[in-house]
């Protein structure tokens, strides 16, 4: 019985293997990867090491892909999705404007006579890609509301704008 408990090797420790695996967890990984590297390396085992360090890796690639496609990239569904958000955004506006002209009798000289954006006032003056809106009312009672677009240069070719007719 000693020769066959002496062929079967017991694994040194278990918990280097658990928080490997947690480490996988996206964010909270990054704990657990390094739980998992020192408990490797206090026990001088490597596979522990090893599963820690991916899943370390496994957040910054996930948390550095989201980060490029969702910020930085102007082409893909993400981009696509910008603009169509701005266009809500710039019709959010709008209807705000129109509920100044009916309360007030005119139209604002400029966004920030709308208050502050707030929970109960919710508007926004600037677009997806962190520049402002441009707001400009005309005389005859319209204005036009417009977004740099993804170059961020104002009156450009790919500008977002829309133009608005309140009687």
């Amino acid at each position: 019985m000693a020769n066959l408990d002496s062929l079967v090797s017991k694994p040194k420790s278990v918990a280097g293997w658990v928080f490997g695996g947690l480490s996988f967890i996206p964010l909270l990984g990054v704990l657990f990867g390094i739980i998992a590297i020192i408990i490797g390396a206090v026990k001088k085992i490597k596979g522990p090491i090893f599963i820690g360090i991916a899943g370390i890796l496994f957040s910054v690639i996930l948390y550095g892909g989201l980060f490029y496609f969702g910020f930085v990239a102007k082409t893909g569904i993400y981009a696509d999705l910008r603009v169509k958000l701005t266009s809500q955004i710039i019709n959010i506006d709008a209807g705000k404007i129109a509920l100044y002209k009916s309360q007030h009798g005119k139209l604002p000289t400029k966004l920030s006579d709308l208050y502050a954006p707030s929970q109960t006032n919710l508007f926004y003056t600037t677009d997806p890609w962190a520049t402002e809106l441009s707001y400009t009312p005309k005389s005859n009672g319209t204005f036009e509301l417009r977004s740099a677009g993804p170059d961020k240069i104002i009156n450009t070719e790919d500008d977002i704008m829309q133009a608005f007719y309140f009687f």
